[in-house]
């Protein structure tokens, strides 16, 4: 199915995709292969999908060098589910190392088992009609789940200034059927400061807020000052998580120091996390006046900030698409440059998304992060392969030209694998962020080895104790199989035994008759004194019978005469019948043409031998 999933997203990508064909070492062979192929095949139908046939002059060098890209893109997306598979095997160790080690586990946030269990062993309320009432379903994650690292101290009152997005508010919300759930939102009270409240309470208030059970936790406020989205000291009150938006420009130069006193003044009370979205944003390096937030909160004691500067808000974005989503100022200005337009976008329900996200992950911690959506020319370059080996690009003078879209290629491979392997938008957002591209070129240049993967001497050791316990498994369920294994044989020698022992007496009765008709017997000898003197000779033969009644030719040829008396229908007579049956038919005939010669037609005997 995943060579299905990721076979069907490549062909899609690829502009005017050709069918796919067999794996070809050469383009020769690939040509005298379907030319072979039409001169024998021929049907009465073409279908334009999957395999199909086409005319010798169809296959072109323009079309090999399509499949040949197309398989390599494969190859690629192949190499990014590896990375994810050690991942999920990282993110599992580490999960279990932290178990172990409490001190370890105070220091960092919570992971995405530790919230469920926590949760699971509180226990939770009832949930009512599509979701809506009670708390968030439980559901304990596998081993081989990836599992990001959650955020702690969220507390039970998120303040939202300068939007009541629905997406937002729905994920905030963390209880509509459905909904991919985020474990350590727990909101009791969602608080909205909005300048019109009527219209605010319209925009809000869906299907989904009703059934969901949102409207029983939103409050919509009218702000006191109609100046800015900014709330006052006393607004802020209650409220441990912070989460607002504001455009970018000369607005987010000016608020943004503001913004770092009113966190930094809540921040003695109860404030712990500020989320700013910067909507608009134009450049992919800085953000003016980040970094008065920024070192607001750099004493480790105050709140934890993040920054989210992303392009326009487009409500034509196509959902599920390729983004970037990357740190703000880091090498990851190599994709920006190659994938931003003058005015970069991004779909509104991707920024609210990654909104919601960046406040229940730990990797987005005093981070300044920036997102949009790729541009038409980037989606184009990802549908090809990395421009290295038989696949780079070169100027008229035959210079290697450098692939300006390799990092496009690459954050687009770990997209399509996750989405391949079913990971959710929090564990894709983790990845991308958390990891990013960095960590996936390490690992591409240096593949690590399955035995010492991990050095972390804890991750050693919990790693040896899971391999420990699955031999101990393995070892139980290889005793249990032996056991198993064994009853069955006894029966079945058992069976063998009494079949044989049936053998061995019908045959000795059979061969005592024939003696005593031969003349080789005494007629003093009984039939019990018979049985009792031949018994070891006829469990011999008997054992022998055995063995060619269940051989699989003497299975074959009862197949083959039962198939054959199908075959012959009501026939009297046929070609290959046993002799005794042969025989017996012939005398039948002799017996009944004697007594009905006179009034029976040939067809009319024949009925009645066959009725016998």
């Amino acid at each position: 199915m995943k060579l299905l999933r990721s076979t069907f997203l490549a062909f899609c990508l690829t502009p005017s995709a050709c069918a796919f064909t067999p794996q070809i070492t050469s383009k020769s062979a690939l040509l005298s292969s379907q030319q072979r192929s039409i001169s024998t095949i021929q049907s009465s139908t073409r279908l334009f999908v999957g395999i199909h046939e086409q005319s010798p002059a169809s296959i072109t060098e323009e079309v090999i060098l399509k499949e040949t890209m197309f398989r390599q893109v494969l190859k690629e997306v192949d190499m990014a589910r590896d990375y994810l598979d050690y991942l999920i095997e990282e993110s599992g160790t580490s999960a279990a190392a932290a178990a172990d080690d409490k001190e370890g586990s105070e220091e960092d946030g919570p992971t995405f088992a530790d919230v469920l269990s926590e949760k699971a062993a509180a226990g939770g309320g009832d949930v009512e009609l599509f979701g809506g009432g009670g708390d968030a379903p439980v559901e304990t994650p596998r081993e081989t789940q990836y599992q990001p690292v959650l955020r702690s101290g969220l507390g039970n009152t998120v303040l939202l200034s300068g939007t009541v997005d629905a997406t937002l508010l729905n994920i905030l919300n963390n209880n509509f059927f459905g909904q991919e759930l985020v474990p350590n939102f727990e909101f009791s009270k969602i608080k909205a400061l909005v300048e019109d409240v009527g219209a605010a309470k319209k925009k809000a208030i869906s299907r989904e807020a009703r059934y969901g059970g949102l409207l029983d936790k939103l409050v919509i406020e009218a702000a006191s000052s109609s100046a800015n989205v900014l709330p006052s000291k006393e607004e802020l009150e209650g409220a441990s998580s912070w989460i607002i938006q504001i455009d970018g420009g000369e607005d987010a130069t000016s608020m943004l120091p503001k913004i770092a006193e009113l966190a930094k003044d809540a921040a003695s009370s109860e404030l712990n996390h500020v989320v700013v979205l910067i909507a608009g944003a134009s450049s992919s390096s800085t953000v003016d006046g980040w970094d008065a937030v920024a070192e607001a909160s750099s004493d480790g004691e105050s709140f934890k900030c993040t920054l989210l500067a992303v392009g326009e808000l487009s409500d034509s974005g196509k959902e599920g698409g390729f983004y970037h989503v990357g740190q703000l100022g880091s090498e990851d200005a190599a994709v920006a440059a190659a994938t931003m337009d003058a005015v970069p976008k991004i779909s509104r329900k991707k920024a609210y998304q990654l909104l919601a996200h960046a406040l229940a992950l730990d990797c987005t911690s005093n981070q300044a992060l920036i997102a949009y959506d790729y541009t038409s020319a980037a989606i184009t370059a990802v549908a090809t392969p990395y421009a290295e080996g038989e696949f780079v690009a070169r100027d008229d003078d035959g210079n290697e030209l450098v692939d300006e879209y390799v990092n496009v290629k690459m954050e687009s491979r770990m997209i399509q694998a996750m989405r391949e392997e079913l990971f959710t938008q929090l564990m894709e957002f983790d990845v991308l962020v958390g990891k990013g591209l960095t960590s996936y070129k390490e690992y591409l240049e240096n593949p690590p080895n399955k035995e010492n993967a991990f050095s972390a001497s804890a991750s050693n050791v919990s790693k040896t104790k899971r391999d420990e316990e699955d031999e101990r498994i393995m070892a139980m369920l290889d005793e249990e199989m032996a056991k198993t294994e064994a009853i069955k044989k006894d029966l079945a020698d058992k069976a063998k035994a009494v079949e044989v022992e049936g053998i061995a007496k019908e045959w000795a009765i059979k061969e005592y008759s024939l003696r005593m008709l031969g003349g080789d017997l005494d007629d003093s000898v009984t039939e019990n004194e018979f049985l009792i003197s031949i018994q070891g000779e006829a469990l011999v033969e008997a054992d022998k019978t055995f063995e060619r009644i269940h051989s699989v030719e003497y299975i074959k040829e009862q197949e083959r005469v039962e198939k054959a008396k199908m075959d012959t229908g009501n026939k009297l007579f046929w070609d290959g019948m046993p002799t005794l049956l042969r025989k017996k038919r012939e005398k039948m005939v002799e017996k009944v043409k004697k007594q009905y010669m006179d009034l029976l037609s040939e067809a009319d005997l024949e009925s009645i031998i066959l009725n016998e």
